[in-house]
C-alpha cells in the first residue's frame, strides 16, 4: 500500500508518490492523520488541536467539502480497491 499524505492525495490523485517524501502521522485524540511535511506544520502552525479542526482547516473555499476524510484510512485497504461488498450476518432474509 502507498502510503500519501491525505490533504495531498485531494488534490492530486497520482502526484507526489515520491518514496523519499516524508510523512508524518499526527494524532488527533483517537484518529490518526498522515499527512506531508508541509500540510503537518501549516495545522502546527494554525494551532489545530482536534480532527474537527483540521477538517474545517482543510476544506474547500467554497462549498462545504473537506480535504480530510470523516473516517480514518484503513491500514490493510489497499488504494482504489473496491469495498467488500459482502452482507452482515444480520441482513441476510430470514
Amino acid at each position: 500500500m502507498e502510503h500519501r499524505c491525505e490533504v495531498c492525495a485531494s488534490f492530486r490523485p497520482r502526484g507526489a508518490l515520491d518514496p523519499a517524501r516524508e510523512l508524518l502521522e499526527v494524532s488527533f485524540g483517537e484518529r490518526r492523520v498522515l499527512l506531508c511535511r508541509g500540510h503537518a506544520g501549516i495545522a502546527r502552525n494554525s494551532q489545530v488541536s482536534s480532527i474537527d479542526e483540521l477538517r474545517t482547516l482543510y476544506a474547500e473555499s467554497i462549498g462545504q467539502r473537506s480535504y480530510i476524510s470523516r473516517r480514518a484510512r484503513d491500514a490493510g485497504e489497499s488504494e482504489g480497491a473496491p469495498r467488500n461488498a459482502g452482507r452482515r450476518t444480520g441482513d441476510l432474509a430470514r
